[in-house]
């Protein structure tokens, strides 16, 4: 019988604790010991969803840059055009209708298509200015 006292004493002892640990008023540390039924922390979970936050940015981040790059951006404006498509993006746009808008908004950002000169060595008599260049050539 004495046994089934220390027994019960015992129990009472272990019980108080959990008791006045649940009503804690803070509840950032109620919420350390809390254990997800997959054994998790809150904590880790939170770490988890952070991380999960950040991939989703750097992917919008991504499909941006590609969105201004095909559709002619410059390299050195690139960073300019992202941060304001990326910007466009947190309104709920998706990022290539926002790389879009970046563009006709801020048409400067684009690059400049400049013409390439061509230049042929077609002709065939001596004064056509690449007589010369075709003596040393063909071996003359």
């Amino acid at each position: 019988m004495e046994n089934n006292n220390e027994t019960l004493t015992g129990q009472e002892v272990q019980g108080t604790p959990e008791v006045q640990s649940e009503s804690t008023p803070d509840h950032a540390a109620a919420s350390e010991g809390y254990r997800a039924s997959d054994g998790t922390r809150s904590g880790e979970i939170s770490e988890l969803y952070a991380q999960v936050e950040m991939l989703k940015s750097e992917l919008t981040t991504a499909k941006v840059q590609t969105a201004l790059l095909l559709l002619g951006i410059t390299k050195e404006k690139l960073e300019d055009g992202t941060s304001l498509a990326v910007g466009l993006c947190s309104t709920g746009k998706e990022p290539e209708e926002a790389a879009a808008e970046i563009i006709s908004a801020y048409p400067h950002l684009k690059a400049v298509q400049r013409k390439i000169p061509q230049f042929s060595a077609s002709g065939s008599g001596s004064d056509d200015g690449f007589s010369a260049i075709r003596k040393i050539f063909s071996g003359r």
